[in-house]
């Protein structure tokens, strides 16, 4: 036992069942299929909420603008307050994108360095992750 308690959420099933098979000598981990825009709120906190690809995902959907608005919520009641964090990976988004939209319930704790390129005179990133700390509100 690591003394670690985990719990890992996907909207899929079938990533569940895998992350499951894959991890099953992990028991403090807890596998959910869980809709975060469609659930009802928790009242479980974690101290670590990890996007690796939701909120792009909802970004394509053709309900983004609601659903954006929605998961940011949700994942702000989902943090521990003061001392949990929320780790956001994107592929779509910039680190100044992110930062603006979830301003209002987060504040930037850290921007993780990622790999760099220039195109046209411009340059970018492969990915902005980005951990946010939780307001108040």
């Amino acid at each position: 036992s690591s003394g670690i308690n985990a719990e890992y959420g996907d909207y899929s099933a079938s990533s569940i069942k895998l992350a499951a098979a894959i991890n099953s000598d992990k028991p403090d981990i807890k596998f959910l299929c869980m809709d975060v825009i469609n659930s009802t709120a928790s009242n479980i906190r974690h101290d670590v909420c990890l996007d690796k690809g939701t909120y792009d995902a909802i970004s394509l959907a053709n309900t983004s603008a609601a659903d954006r608005i929605t998961y940011k919520q949700r994942i702000h009641s989902m943090v521990t307050p003061d001392t949990g964090f929320f780790v956001l990976a994107s592929v779509n988004w910039t680190v100044e994108e992110l930062t603006e939209f979830y301003s209002d319930y987060f504040s930037v704790h850290q921007v993780l360095p990622c790999k760099k390129f220039t195109f046209g005179g411009v340059t970018g990133r492969d990915v902005s992750i980005v951990i946010f700390k939780p307001k108040q509100t």
